[in-house]
């Protein structure tokens, strides 16, 4: 009667201590009431704001035309379990209209490898709640104008079970089928808290049981899941062809992810995504980035860019994905982990959620629509019942009660505020601020109208704010959405298009009207750019070069003229091409360099379009190097890593006396001691020289093996491009 959602840290890989799996608390649910059972936050409490705090300044600028892409439709969602008595209360489904929560998963977590949806049982001794069937739950969805992500049995199932799963529920507008939950916990790294009956302690032994760790072979690592899945996508598909089926990945930088052993050589997302190749729907990761105190959680947001690119170049490399960012990025689990129902956790789930999306991800599920009380604390002079839940369940711990049941804690009202800045098809666009703890973000209305987002994360100051625009003319009055700190409710008024104040710990959105009257209709935006031709040489580090094609701009009140090709950075964006045509090439791309563009016509009298989605794409070293090097993460641990490399040259003549240079893609990545070679780094820039008894490579395949041990502040995505004797080399 308990939920599988507590979890031990794996043992270390290769004499390194393992990397512990993020966020996860233990939820319990007897006779449908949670009992509590959640581990301590362990989070610093954020200062109280002073009464007089001080009113500082600062200013956002927003390019309107630098466009993020739309906001897809069933973007924000939220986790349900078959546990939860609560469920399907008659409260629930217009408490998430109003927080325009349009999307539910279920059946809840490592739940949905032990749950049997025909007879609404769980296997290992699992608790489910009455009123908590699949049919009870569509109720509930359908109530709310929520679309189901669903995560299918593979623990315990089968893909018969699952099929037959997607054939009943046909008509009910499922957004993605998500093959099993968490798998790489099933042992295969150590850790052991998923249930998964593929795992054999022999080739022909028993099924492993909840809780066991045998010292065999488990034989249920990567490369088993994704012969499974394209077992479940044959079956699941042959039910309905439409249905949208997922893998599991692990999360970039995150544990288990690079993590190999003897029996599996290659981490799990090669190997999974090496096997499943173009038959990739759409992938999925969960999101628990920890954080030991408040503000270091609120700046966590900043990891995730790189773990979509990472994602993106892995779909490239391994499933041969020439377009990635149109394989869909799903993040079905994610929470603050700490400081979890007071005013921290709404900023958190604000800022994540629109940077989840602005990355291009698709849907992103808050856990958990209830979960139970842990260790309560004081934030900020506030409860945190440490309940991961976003209703309050009335349960009690440590001599402290929840408020009533289905009582919003304060992440609701985080997501509530997105809300007021953007509906499914809004255009967001690029947004930057002159303060570090003001996060922000901007999106364009259906009507061209701009809201803009600003996310307080200092406790203790207030900001003026001037709003300054690019590609965009305010015309109007606005007006101002705020949520202070531990406020219940969202407050509006009249404001002004070039300043508004930002309280502490406030979130606010400003609704800035176009200038609109005109009579004039702009073109439509160009369709979804799509990159290719990706390619480079061996003549310099910017030799790459790539091909974008676009869908043509529907004419507004006049012909479109021309499209202006834009490259997007973090700080804005810059012209790169104008073409009358639907295709530009690009030249001059750095090697192994990421890049995002997107594309705005203009008709015959300068009337621009909104931008179109951007594409993502990262320019591959070349084929034909004389030279290839193969990256490997061999163990993974909080802070640090091990990676092995292996040099080989493809030349016709041997090379006397190498060194291999890189560039580390994120920061915090540092090498902390190698061997086989001398090692040195400045900047994010690493060169490693031979050693007195490798120094020789012979040609034509000759090799020669070095290692590390590094170091990192959260995440450890590879290098893209390596240099032999300042020569580019491929990737093996």
């Amino acid at each position: 009667m308990f939920s599988m959602r507590s979890r031990a840290h794996p043992p270390g890989q290769g004499g390194s201590p393992g990397r512990a799996p993020r966020g996860h608390r233990a939820a319990r649910l007897a006779a449908g009431l949670l009992l509590g059972g959640a581990l301590a936050a362990g989070g610093a409490s954020a200062a109280a704001s002073p009464a007089n705090a001080a009113a500082l300044t600062a200013s956002v600028t927003v390019n309107a035309t630098a466009g993020l892409g739309t906001v897809p439709a069933h973007a924000i969602g939220l986790n349900t379990a078959v546990y939860d008595g609560y469920m399907n209360d008659t409260a629930i489904p217009p408490l998430l209209k109003a927080a325009g929560i349009d999307a539910l998963r279920y059946p809840g977590g490592s739940y949905s490898d032990i749950y049997n949806w025909q007879t609404g049982t769980a296997a290992a001794g699992g608790y489910v709640a009455p009123n908590t069937s699949f049919s009870s739950f569509m109720g509930t969805a359908n109530a709310a104008g929520a679309a189901p992500v669903i995560t299918v049995n593979y623990g315990t199932g089968t893909p018969s079970l699952a099929a037959a799963w997607v054939q009943a529920a046909a008509s009910d507008n499922v957004q993605y089928w998500e093959v099993g939950n968490e798998v790489y916990g099933n042992g295969t790294y150590g850790a052991n808290w998923e249930v998964d009956s593929h795992c054999k302690t022999s080739l022909n032994g028993p099924a492993v049981t909840v809780g066991s760790e045998p010292s065999q072979t488990y034989n249920c690592g990567p490369a088993e899941y994704a012969a499974n899945v394209l077992q479940y996508m044959s079956a699941m598909h042959a039910a309905n062809a439409n249905a949208k089926v997922c893998a599991v990945l692990t999360t970039p930088g995150f544990w288990p992810d690079g993590v190999t052993n003897s029996e599996y050589p290659n981490p799990w997302n090669q190997t999974v995504l090496s096997a499943l190749g173009a038959s990739t729907q759409c992938v999925i990761v969960h999101y628990y980035p920890g954080g030991s105190t408040t503000a270091g959680m609120l700046t966590d947001p900043s990891d995730i860019a790189g773990i979509v690119s990472t994602l993106h170049s892995q779909l490239s490399q391994y499933a041969k994905i020439s377009n990635p960012s149109s394989v869909p990025v799903i993040v079905t689990e994610t929470n603050s982990t700490i400081d979890l129902d007071t005013q921290p956790a709404a900023l958190f789930a604000a800022d994540m959620y629109m940077t989840w999306l602005e990355n291009g991800v698709t849907n992103v599920d808050w856990w958990d629509e209830h979960n139970g009380i842990g260790t309560p604390s004081t934030v900020d002079g506030t409860e945190d019942y440490n309940d991961q839940g976003i209703f309050s369940s009335a349960s009690n711990g440590s001599g402290v009660t929840e408020p009533a049941v289905d009582t919003p804690f304060a992440p609701y009202y985080g997501i509530e505020m997105l809300s007021k800045l953007a509906a499914p098809g809004a255009t967001m666009v690029t947004s930057a601020s002159s303060q570090s703890l003001l996060r922000v973000h901007a999106v364009r209305d259906s009507s061209g109208n701009l809201n803009i987002l600003i996310d307080n994360e200092d406790p203790s100051n207030s900001y003026t704010v001037s709003l300054g625009y690019s590609g965009f003319t305010a015309s109007g009055t606005p007006t101002v959405y705020t949520l202070a700190n531990n406020a219940t409710s969202i407050t509006s008024a009249s404001g002004s298009s070039s300043s508004v104040t930002a309280g502490p710990y406030s979130l606010t959105v400003v609704h800035v009207p176009g200038s609109g009257g005109t009579g004039v209709t702009a073109p439509g935006a160009p369709g979804q750019p799509v990159a290719s031709n990706l390619s480079s040489s061996t003549s310099s580090s910017t030799s790459g070069t790539a091909t974008l094609t676009w869908p043509a701009s529907a004419a507004g009140t006049y012909p479109v003229a021309h499209y202006n090709v834009y490259q997007v950075t973090s700080s804005g964006s810059t012209l790169a091409a104008t073409t009358a045509g639907t295709t530009v090439n690009l030249t001059g791309l750095t090697v192994g360099a990421s890049y995002t563009y997107n594309v705005v016509a203009a008709d015959s009298q300068g009337n621009s379009s909104l931008p179109s989605p951007p594409v993502m794409f990262t320019v591959p070293p070349p084929s034909n190097a004389g030279c290839a090097v193969h990256y490997a993460v061999s163990s993974s641990w909080p802070g640090g890593f091990g990676a092995s490399v292996t040099i080989t040259n493809k030349a016709a003549t041997a090379v006397s006396g190498w060194t291999l240079t890189w560039t580390w893609p994120a920061s915090g990545e540092a090498v902390a001691s190698g061997w086989n070679g001398t090692y040195s780094q400045s900047g994010a820039n690493v060169t490693v020289t031979n050693a007195s008894w490798n120094s020789q490579l012979p040609a034509s395949g000759g090799s020669v093996s070095i290692g590390f041990n590094g170091s990192d502040t959260g995440q450890d995505p590879p290098p893209v491009a390596f240099y032999l004797n300042g020569s580019i080399c491929g990737n093996n």
